[in-house]
C-alpha cells in the first residue's frame, strides 16, 4: 500500500532547521556547552564536517546540552553518528523538563550501528508545562569500540514564523456563515485554463454584484473589463490581466499521489448573491454540550485543546505559512468567535496538535499531552494522515481510546469529533488499485464519527461539506495542496465548530 510518501510529506514540507538556543553544535570548540557522562573526548580524525567531533567509549557514555522549551511547540532535531564496531550501539534522545528539570517525557531513536555517518534524531511535540529541552547521544556500556558523534542541529519551534504578523483580515466578516451570509468575502477562486483556453473559475454562488477582487495578499485590486469578465457564477481572466492563473499543464495529472503547491495562487473575491445554500449545514449542538455551555453562559474559565495533526496545527493556512493575509488558523478563529459571543475573553487554546501525526500517536499519547491541560473541550481531529492504513472501525478504536484517557484524568471534558475534508479528487489516479480503500475509509470516519455523538460528544462533518463545495466549485479553489486546506476551507471549520455551540450564530 503505497502511504508511505504521502504521510511523511506533511512532515518533510515544514522542517527547515534553526540552530535554536544551540551552542558550539559541531564541537569545533570542544565540549563548550555540552554536559558528558562516562569517557568522552573531542576527536580530530573521524569528523563528519570540520575539525572536530566527539568520540564516545569505550564503555558507556553520553553527550547532551541543555536548551529552554516551551509547551506544545514542535520540535526537530537531527545529528549524525557512526561507530568503529559493529557490535557498538548508540542512539539519539531528546528529553522534556519542566521548571524544576522534573523529567515529563523521552523518546529515543533506533540505534545505529555504522562504520560511515547516519543522520539521526527525532521529531517530536514537547509535552504541557515543557521548560527545558536536553538532547544527546548516549551509547552502551560495551567495553569495545567507539561511537562518533557530529553535527547537532535543532529547531525548537518548528513551523512557527520568527517573525509574527498581525493579521489583515476581518474576522467579523471571515465569521459571516458562508450558509446564511448574502455576502461573501473574499472567497478564493484559482484562475484555471485547461485545453489552452481562457482561465477561469467558479463561485459558490451566482453573484449579484462584484465588490472586489483582489490579489491573495491584499495589495491589488483588479477592474472588471480590464483583469476578468464576470457570467453568472463563472469569472473570467481576462488574455492580459496581471492576475496570477495555473494551466492544467502546471498540474502532474499522470502521477499518482502528485504533489504541489498553490499558497497564494489564488484571488480574493467579495461579492453579494442572492441564490441560497441547498447543501449540508451544521447545526448547533450545545443541547449535548451541557457542561461546556454552562460555562460559556456563566462566563466562566473554559479551556480549549485541539488534538490532531497537520490541518489542526494550522498548516497552509495563511499565518502559518508566514504569507498575508496572515488569517488565523482554524481552531484560533473558533476561539475568537466563541469570545465575541459570549462576551469575555478567559476562553484559553491549547494547540496540540503535532503535523504528520497518525491517531495511533494520538491514542498512544493522550494521557501526556491532553491530561495535563485538564480541558472543558477537546477538539478531535484525525484522519488525514490514516485512510492510507485504518479502516473506519480502526479509526473509531482508537478514536475510543483518546476518549476514554482523556476521561479518566477529567471526567467533565467534552468533544467534539471532526470529520475531514476530502483530499483533492485528482490527487490519487483511477488506475490506483487502493483508490477505493482510501476514499471508503475517509468517508467510514465520518460515519463512524457521527455514530460516537453522545451526550458530551459531538460531531462536525467536513467530509461531506467539502464535498458540497467542491460540487460547486473546484477543490483547488479551497485547497493549499491536496491534503491540506487554504484560507478559505479553513474558514468553514472555523465557522462549523462556532455553530456547533453558538445558537444564533450569524
Amino acid at each position: 500500500m503505497k502511504f508511505g510518501k504521502a504521510l511523511f510529506t506533511c512532515i518533510m514540507i515544514i522542517i527547515a532547521f534553526r540552530c535554536a538556543a544551540q551552542s558550539n553544535n559541531d564541537f569545533e570548540q570542544g565540549l563548550t556547552g555540552w554536559i558528558t557522562k562516562g569517557k568522552v573526548t573531542i576527536d580530530h580524525d573521524n569528523a563528519q564536517k570540520g575539525k572536530s567531533c566527539v568520540k564516545i567509549g569505550p564503555g558507556y557514555g553520553m553527550v547532551m546540552q541543555r536548551i529552554k522549551g516551551n509547551p506544545l511547540a514542535v520540535v526537530q532535531f537531527n545529528v549524525f553518528v557512526k561507530t568503529s564496531d559493529s557490535t557498538v550501539k548508540g542512539h539519539a534522545f531528546i528529553r522534556f523538563l519542566d521548571i524544576n528539570h522534573k523529567q515529563l517525557m523521552i523518546f529515543k531513536s533506533g540505534p545505529v550501528r555504522s562504520a560511515t555517518y547516519q543522520q539521526t534524531g527525532n521529531y517530536v511535540e514537547a509535552p504541557p508545562f515543557t521548560s527545558y529541552i536536553e538532547i544527546g547521544i548516549e551509547r552502551d556500556s560495551s567495553d569495545i569500540g567507539n561511537v562518533y558523534v557530529d553535527n547537532f542541529s535543532i529547531d525548537t519551534h518548528v513551523g512557527e514564523p520568527k517573525v509574527k504578523h498581525k493579521s489583515m483580515v476581518n474576522e467579523d466578516q471571515y465569521m459571516h456563515p458562508f450558509w446564511k451570509s448574502d455576502t461573501i468575502y473574499n472567497e478564493t477562486v484559482l484562475f484555471y485554463s485547461k485545453d489552452g483556453k481562457a482561465a477561469d473559475g467558479r463561485f459558490l454562488y451566482t453573484a449579484n454584484k462584484i465588490l472586489s477582487v483582489k490579489k491573495f495578499d491584499l495589495t491589488t485590486t483588479y477592474k472588471p473589463g480590464i483583469d476578468y469578465i464576470l457570467n453568472g457564477n463563472v469569472i473570467t481572466r481576462k488574455e492580459n490581466s496581471a492576475m496570477l492563473f495555473r494551466a492544467d499543464t502546471w498540474f502532474d495529472t499522470k502521477k499518482d499521489l502528485a504533489w504541489y503547491n498553490l499558497q497564494s495562487q489564488w484571488v480574493l473575491v467579495t461579492y453579494t448573491h442572492h441564490d441560497k445554500w441547498d447543501g449540508p449545514v451544521p447545526e448547533y449542538k450545545g443541547g449535548r454540550m451541557p457542561k461546556v455551555m454552562a460555562k460559556l453562559k456563566a462566563k466562566a474559565p473554559v479551556k480549549i485543546a485541539a488534538y490532531g495533526m497537520s490541518i489542526t496545527r494550522g498548516m497552509d493556512v495563511s499565518s502559518y505559512d508566514t504569507v498575508p493575509p496572515y488569517m488565523p488558523t482554524y481552531v484560533s478563529l473558533f476561539t475568537n468567535r466563541l469570545k465575541k459571543a459570549y462576551h469575555y475573553n478567559n476562553i484559553k487554546l491549547y494547540n496540540a496538535a503535532l503535523p504528520g501525526s497518525i491517531v495511533d500517536w494520538g491514542a498512544q499519547y493522550a494521557e501526556k499531552y491532553i491530561n495535563p491541560i485538564k480541558p472543558d473541550l477537546l477538539i478531535i481531529d484525525f484522519g488525514m494522515n490514516d485512510f492510507w492504513r485504518y479502516t473506519p472501525e480502526q479509526f473509531k478504536g482508537y478514536i475510543q481510546t483518546i476518549i476514554k484517557k482523556v476521561k479518566a484524568g477529567n471526567p467533565n471534558v467534552e468533544f467534539v469529533l471532526l470529520s475531514n475534508m476530502k483530499f483533492d479528487p485528482d490527487y490519487v489516479l483511477d488506475s490506483d488499485s487502493y483508490k477505493e480503500f482510501y476514499v471508503s475509509n475517509l468517508t467510514g470516519y465520518s460515519r463512524v464519527l457521527k455514530d460516537m455523538e453522545a451526550d458530551g460528544i459531538v460531531n462536525l462533518d467536513m467530509n461531506t461539506l467539502s464535498g458540497a463545495i467542491y460540487s460547486r466549485k473546484k477543490a483547488k479553489d479551497c485547497i493549499a495542496n491536496p491534503l491540506h486546506p487554504n484560507d478559505y476551507l479553513a474558514r468553514w471549520y472555523a465557522q462549523g465548530l462556532a455553530q456547533l455551540l453558538i445558537k444564533n450564530f450569524k
